[in-house]
């Protein structure tokens, strides 16, 4: 485990490098209780911070080497230095070598440039192709560091995407192409073709290359230096993940960047963290930003700081705090916020040795289908994911990721349901371990297009989990907006009978078009035979309704249709949707939608073993260890947590701005109640206040009340 604080100069002119001392580094994280500093060695423009042989040293340290002053201080306290070394942006290399920048299709070199304005004449951040001599240039980096003693190379994203629009077509990425593959890179996208389908998957393998090359020479350089790589798992259309998948030998730490947190909902960090261990990251380190947004020069809310430490170590994740040297300089105070957390973090580190998660419910993450259905707009794919995983979460349950490897070779020990929301590229051996392990008790929930792609994207005719799910594959009922009528009593439908459930959404750009593509889409199957039809598809009466003259509304119900909607199996336990139910829970959070997930989730799989209520948000995190049973409870309820946006694209139709995003000032505190089945605690207690909890048996439950303010963990003793 570590902790860990990041601290990057993030200016052009590195204004306070002159300024910060390795000395005020060291300090900061020895102040704040983190054992593991990342420091710039290079930073994105090219400049080295020690004295370099193939980096020109930034000009206001003169005489000075930081990255000495900061490694011979830490190892002097006890504390371990990482490098970041080998960003694929360099403006400084560019100048020397532009045959080495990546070149899009038209021979244009990619960046990374955002100025609204567009760049005309100058490319200020432009990227470096991996098949260049750039990566000979990264190992001559990495070499140079390492003598310095340093316990780890940091390498930020890499940024060569498949994407053909951000995709490299410089003469060595054409070269290495012809002579690993064969043929020319195919220059425009055609998802349907094998030949871009395996040029796409190409460009993943240059990176996982790249990554196995690094690796290699820093154990060669430094037998026990580890490699600490940037996935950003929300970022690059999710593109990323797949790289972390197939580079989980190579890469040691994944460093899940959680620049999105404000952005995104309460537990977005915990996601990520858990979203990388199921890639197979052997240590997820992540970050909270000391800052709110992308304002870098001050400092965020104290109770921001705070709660993202500890929801990124409750999820089994290393935590990180970045600090920008001008926040250091000009808004330290809010620093020292991140200070009390780390402090919990050092105390419980203890109980999370050989802590192993409790599991329930695993979401499967798909990059296959992720790249193979969702193609060059993968969102909808992954809304189907974070729906699901957020219903559970939000709700109490103990809820993971799963993912492509994992299916394929069957590593689903403990998980009681699996839930595949549009999971439609699957391997024969993902097929056969899922068949296998449904016959021995996992119960399956599954929607829309499951199972209808081979691994390679090859679309198929029939479901290749047809007999599992219990239906056969017709076709796909294309309307603008659906309903789900549930029919009869099961638990599935529990609480919605007499509904016409709504399915579908507006599409919240609402320029030139009026729903977002495929969403109230519903594959056309026939129940076979021992299959419970629970629901059918219902028509809408018109393409769009009637909200003043705006259509953003969905049409009334028109004429039920004989199409099933709910399927259900009992032996094995599955239960399938023809739609998009996760997508539309991300996307509209209507509480059918959860009822549903949840009801499905839970018959399927069976009472959970651990679950939370409360009356607020709550994120539990529970893992078993020696006997014991610890339990992580974030409490997630914030007072002030603000995200406004408009219901359209058009910023000038309100009477006043129509994008805020506010920090939350304070955790407002919750009662939980903590519920267990097939445990039997003798005691629960918490190290962090040495508070003793009463355990009270209800029959086959155990129960457990908390007064739970900002975070609490319980250990109980079995």
């Amino acid at each position: 485990m570590a902790r860990i604080l990041q601290f990057n100069f993030e200016d052009k002119l590195a204004q306070y490098a002159d300024r910060v001392t390795g000395a005020d580094i060291v300090g900061l994280a020895a102040e704040l209780h983190c054992d593991t500093v990342v420091i710039f060695a290079r930073d994105a423009w090219g400049r080295a911070y020690y004295d370099s042989a193939v980096a020109r040293k930034v000009a206001s340290l003169k005489s000075r080497d930081l990255l000495r002053e900061v490694v011979e201080e830490a190892h002097r306290r006890g504390i371990k230095v990482v490098a970041m070394i080998g960003h694929t942006t360099n403006p400084e290399l560019y100048s020397s070598h532009p045959e080495w920048a990546q070149r899009d299709r038209n021979g244009r070199v990619i960046h990374m440039d955002t100025d609204p304005q567009g760049v005309k004449d100058k490319v200020r951040w432009p990227l470096m192709c991996l098949n260049s001599p750039f990566l000979d240039y990264v190992l001559r980096e990495a070499e140079e560091v390492l003598r310095y003693g340093v316990d780890g190379v940091f390498l930020d994203s890499f940024r060569y995407m498949p994407d053909v629009e951000r995709a490299c077509f410089c003469e060595n990425c054409r070269k290495a192409y012809a002579e690993e593959v064969g043929g020319e890179l195919p220059s425009e996208e055609d998802w349907d073709s094998e030949a871009f389908r395996r040029a796409f998957a190409w460009r993943y393998r240059v990176n996982v290359k790249a990554l196995e090359r690094v690796k290699d020479f820093v154990r060669k350089a430094k037998p026990g230096a580890f490699l600490v790589y940037n996935s950003h798992p929300a970022g690059w259309r999710g593109r990323a993940n797949t790289i972390v998948e197939m580079s989980r030998n190579a890469v040691d730490v994944v460093f899940a960047e959680g620049s999105e947190a404000d952005y995104q909902p309460p537990g977005f960090l915990a996601e990520i963290v858990k979203l990388s261990k199921a890639m197979g990251a052997k240590r997820v380190w992540a970050t909270r930003n000391s800052f709110h947004m992308a304002l870098t020069t001050t400092t965020t809310s104290p109770v921001v700081v705070r709660q993202g430490i500890r929801e990124i170590f409750a999820a089994g994740g290393e935590p990180m705090l970045l600090v920008f040297s001008s926040a250091f300089v000009q808004s330290p105070k809010g620093l020292k916020a991140a200070a009390q957390a780390f402090r919990e973090v050092e105390a419980l580190e203890e109980y999370m040795e050989g802590a192993e998660r409790l599991r329930y419910a695993g979401v499967v993450y798909s990059n296959r289908s992720r790249d193979w259905l969702g193609r060059s707009d993968p969102r909808h794919v992954t809304d189907e994911a974070r729906g699901l995983y957020y219903a559970l979460a939000y709700s109490g349950y103990p809820v993971d990721f799963v993912s492509d490897t994992q299916l394929d070779s069957g590593e689903l020990k403990g998980y009681r349901v699996l839930l595949l929301g549009s999971v439609a590229s699957m391997s024969r051996r993902g097929v056969a371990s899922l068949a296998e392990r449904a016959a021995r008790g996992l119960g399956v929930v599954a929607t829309y297009l499951t199972s209808t792609m081979d691994e390679d994207g090859r679309q198929l005719e029939e479901f290749q989990l047809s007999e599992l799910l219990g239906v056969s594959y017709k076709g796909v009922l294309e309307l603008p907006w659906s309903y789900v009528l549930p029919h009869g009593e099961h638990p599935v439908t529990e609480g919605l009978q007499g509904e016409a459930i709504l399915w579908g959404d507006y599409d919240r750009v609402f320029n030139g078009r009026r729903v977002p593509p495929s969403i109230a889409w519903h594959a056309r199957v026939k129940a076979l035979e021992g299959t419970s039809v629970l629901g059918y598809v219902g028509e809408p009466a018109g393409e769009y309704g009637y909200e003043y003259e705006n259509g953003r509304s969905p049409p009334l119900l028109g004429s039920p249709t004989g199409a099933p909607a709910i399927t259900a199996r009992e032996e094995p336990r599955v239960v399938y949707f023809s739609g998009q139910l996760g997508r539309l829970f991300w996307r509209t959070g209507l509480p059918q939608h959860e009822a549903l997930i949840l009801n499905a989730a839970r018959w399927a799989g069976g009472e959970p073993p651990l679950k939370l209520e409360s009356e607020g948000l709550v994120l539990v995190e529970p893992y078993t260890r020696s006997g014991q049973l610890v339990v992580h409870l974030v409490n997630l309820t914030y007072d002030r947590r603000i995200i406004v946006r408009g219901n359209t694209a058009d910023p000038d139709a309100w009477h006043s701005t129509s994008e805020s995003v506010m920090p939350p000032r304070r955790v407002v505190p919750v009662e939980a109640h903590l519920r267990l089945r097939g445990f039997a605690p003798k005691k629960a207690y918490s190290p962090l206040t040495s508070k003793k909890y009463e355990v009270e048996t209800k029959g086959e439950e155990v129960a457990i009340r908390v007064p739970l303010e900002e975070y609490e963990v319980l250990v109980l003793d079995l």
